[in-house]
């Protein structure tokens, strides 16, 4: 009787083992601050009599996360609050759709901070896209944020002073300074 109380400690300590190191916290490298206007302002997309309006910030936390997540690892958004982070990005998207030639045109600036507030560098990925205005529009707007965010990626693991900062020591609080950021002006048809 014994040994089967034995045996059945140790399987159940085993099992609770397992499932404590399945549910690890994996360590934030990149926290990712995209302005709350991005989520609340829409842009209007225009094509001669149609319009179209579009939040940007949905479409390009996607893109982020899984853009950088597949290349540095370890990414998320200052809405979920990361604990410590090495590098705050902060990204600003753009997007215009041109009726004469068919095209959307994309562009996601990344400015990068230490995760205690000093600036890094500033990226700019622009990519286009032809497609016809109203045939799954949103495929084709993610699929721009998707190859602007692939450039700005390409830009950061170019980049030897950000490569160094993210194998610095992390930060606690990486997005409080994200409060400090200056408000850009509200967006109106995609125009900057």
């Amino acid at each position: 009787m014994l040994k089967i109380k034995q045996v059945l400690s140790a399987v159940s300590f085993l099992i609770l083992n397992s499932m404590a190191s399945a549910h690890e916290i994996t360590p934030t490298s990149i926290a990712v601050y995209i302005q709350a206007q991005d989520y609340e302002h829409q842009i209007r997309l225009r094509s001669y009599s149609q319009g179209y309006w579009v939040s940007q910030g949905p479409m390009l936390e996607t893109a982020a996360l899984e853009v950088l997540g597949m290349e540095f690892g370890g990414v998320e958004m200052c809405d979920a609050k990361p604990n410590e982070s090495k590098v705050l990005v902060w990204l600003r998207p753009s997007m215009f759709y041109n009726p004469q030639m068919q095209t959307f045109y994309g562009k996601v600036t990344a400015v990068t901070f230490t995760a205690d507030g000093k600036p890094l560098a500033k990226y700019l990925g622009e990519a286009n896209k032809r497609a016809f205005f109203d045939v799954k529009t949103d495929m084709t707007l993610n699929a721009v944020y998707h190859a602007a965010m692939q450039a700005v990626s390409a830009k950061m693991k170019d980049d030897a002073k950000f490569q160094s900062a993210l194998s610095a020591p992390s930060f606690s609080l990486p997005c409080a300074t994200a409060s400090m950021l200056p408000e850009s002006k509200i967006k109106f048809m995609s125009i900057q």
